[in-house]
This record gives C-alpha cells, structure tokens and sequence, in this order.
C-alpha cells in the first residue's frame, strides 16, 4: 500500500494523537478513520446539516425515514464486539507481516508514547 504525505494543521494533528491513542491508532490512522466516516456520510447522501442532527440526536422523523440515495446502513454491536474485532483485525495483519506481505513499522496501533513506556518480561532489553 502506497501512501502520502499531506499538510493538516497542528490543532487537527493533535486531535488525531489524542484521540487516535485511546482507540490504539496512529495520528495518521485516526486522521484516515475521520476521512472514511466522512466520504461514507457524503456518499449516503446526507448534508452537513443532517449529519449533525443525527449525531446529537435531533434529527426529525422524516429526516430519519429511509430514502433511496440517503440510507446508511448502521449495526448496533457491543463493546467487547468491537474489541474482539480490532483482536481479530490485529491477528490478520500480525500474519500479514509475518508473511512479508507488509512491513512491520506500517503498523501503528501503539503511540510511541506507549511504546516506550512498555516493559517486556525477561527480556534484556
């Protein structure tokens, strides 16, 4: 996978450091996850305006009723749901790497803050 660089401001780049560690993704993965919300609820056809409505929960029912362009699909699921598939999504790309099919440092689920602050056990490290 290819990538590239691209300029964000440093209050938008702190954001993603914060808000990327507590979910274990990088700056440049929370900003990645952003952009795919955002062109998902761009592509379900709905405005600015009704995505926050329905967001903070004021969306009317009208706005509400399915449409043909503009329903989005959304599955309720548990915590320990979510957690078992960001487990199961850290095991594929684990073996990922172990097969050479990425490189290892392509993988940024722990801020280096983290990382250096891990102790491994009996290691001489």
């Amino acid at each position: 996978m290819s990538s590239n660089s691209v300029r964000v401001s440093a209050e938008l780049f702190q954001s993603a450091q914060e808000q990327g560690e507590e979910m274990m993704r990088s700056a440049a993965q929370q900003v990645e996850h952003w952009a795919r919300l955002g062109r998902a609820l761009e592509e379900a056809g709905l405005s600015t305006d009704e995505m926050l409505a329905v967001l903070r929960g004021t969306a009317s029912r009208a706005a509400k009723a399915p449409k043909a362009k503009r329903s989005l699909a959304v599955e309720v699921v548990s915590e320990e749901e979510l957690w078992a598939h960001k487990r199961a999504k850290q095991a594929k790309d684990i073996a990922n790497v172990n097969a050479g099919k990425v490189p290892a440092m392509a993988m940024g689920w722990f801020s280096s803050k983290r990382v250096k602050q891990a102790e491994i056990p009996n290691s001489p490290y």
